[in-house]
């Protein structure tokens, strides 16, 4: 069964997603700036009712993730000043067992909503399984997959706006997934 709590957007996530899709600084913060005035309820709790801290926390994780070898070399003086002030910072907080399949979930519904102009995503399902290392679709993969699009509102069709699941369809078949 999958944990909710990791599912909601933190900082670390849309640290990834303004990495990976390089957006530049205007556009992240009107990302950011959208996520905290329309979709607060997808944030992860901690930062729901502290906008500071949310933006403060991505910019940290965008500029650990641009400058990742630098970063690195000061993680254990990083970790005695999150100690200072009562805070752990654990590698293990920030990973889940399908932490880039969240990640592509997420960067998917946002890129829908705030980013790219268009009301849905296309792509087949060999490619997005293809993307993460599997061949196959296992029944865990497929319920995770169920739930995520669940928790998103996501919804997935085939060609004519045809609803389907993602479990029974061919893994050839063009899926083209929407926010409802």
């Amino acid at each position: 069964m999958i944990k909710l709590i990791e599912l909601y957007y933190d900082s670390f996530d849309l640290a990834c997603i303004i990495h990976s899709l390089d957006l530049g600084e205007k556009t992240a913060g009107a990302l950011l700036e959208k996520l905290w005035k329309k979709d607060n309820l997808w944030l992860h709790p901690d930062y729901r009712t502290d906008e500071r801290q949310w933006y403060m926390d991505v910019h940290y994780w965008t500029d650990y993730l641009c400058d990742k070898p630098v970063i690195d070399k000061e993680f254990p003086a990083i970790q005695r000043d999150f100690k200072t002030f009562g805070k752990e910072v654990e590698d293990a907080t920030f990973l889940t067992d399908y932490f880039d399949i969240d990640l592509f979930f997420k960067m998917k519904r946002l890129q829908i909503l705030y980013l790219d102009g268009q009301d849905y995503v296309r792509m087949k399902l060999r490619t997005l399984l293809k993307a993460y290392g599997y061949k196959r679709r296992t029944p865990e993969l497929v319920r995770y997959f169920r739930e995520c699009l669940l928790f998103y509102h996501m919804q997935t069709y085939l060609r004519g706006k045809e609803e389907c699941d993602i479990g029974e369809i061919g893994l050839d078949e063009m899926v083209v997934m929407r926010v409802t």
